[in-house]
């Protein structure tokens, strides 16, 4: 006799159950990665804002400094600050170290882009990597010299731009940046959406 024996049930994925499968970890990747690069955004968002406070409460301490031991007028070597080696501006704020005494021009920070980059690292403690606009390397902020954009006097201005994010744009377009104004004493975040 014959028997009848029921045909087996297939223990594995059908090929249309594969490919949804793979279509919806697919969908979740990418939902993931542009929570992740949100994420990464604003958390240097959060550092650059920081680090622009940081470089301000060092403004107005060199400020306060400056109004204890000058008062009034240029100053070389502010003494007892930053190791005694900054200069400041009429306005009391930082331009920079090395500028000679007499300063030849006390209205312009530093000695060009590198004056910028010496302001970075004399006024704060443990800076972000920092480097010169013209090289282009890994440091997370590239250093701007450059005419302020209200500009009365001839003064000049730094622009930090942020590197870590894959920026590449200018101090004008840039997307995340420090801005130091020397006449008002102020280190801003601009921060562009």
């Amino acid at each position: 006799m014959f028997s009848m024996q029921r045909p087996t049930a297939s223990k594995g994925f059908t090929l249309i159950e594969l490919v949804i499968v793979i279509i919806v970890l697919g969908i979740l990747a990418v939902i993931a990665a542009a929570k992740y690069v949100d994420l990464k955004r604003d958390a240097e968002i959060a550092r650059v804002k920081g680090v622009a406070a940081a470089f301000e409460q060092s403004l107005t301490f060199s400020h306060t400094k400056w109004q204890l031991v000058a008062g009034s007028g240029a100053l070389n070597d502010l003494p007892d600050f930053a190791g005694g080696k900054l200069d400041m501006n009429s306005h009391g704020y930082p331009l920079g170290i090395d500028k000679n005494n007499p300063m030849g021009q006390p209205k312009n920070i530093g000695k060009g882009e590198q004056g910028c980059v010496d302001l970075w690292n004399t006024l704060q403690q443990d800076p972000p990597s920092v480097s010169l606009s013209k090289v282009n390397n890994n440091s997370d902020f590239q250093a701007y010299r450059h005419q302020a954009e209200v500009n009365p006097d001839g003064q000049t201005q730094c622009s930090y731009v942020l590197r870590t994010l894959g920026d590449t744009k200018g101090y004008q377009q840039a997307d995340i940046k420090i801005v130091y104004d020397s006449v008002a004493g102020s280190a801003t975040a601009v921060i562009r959406e």
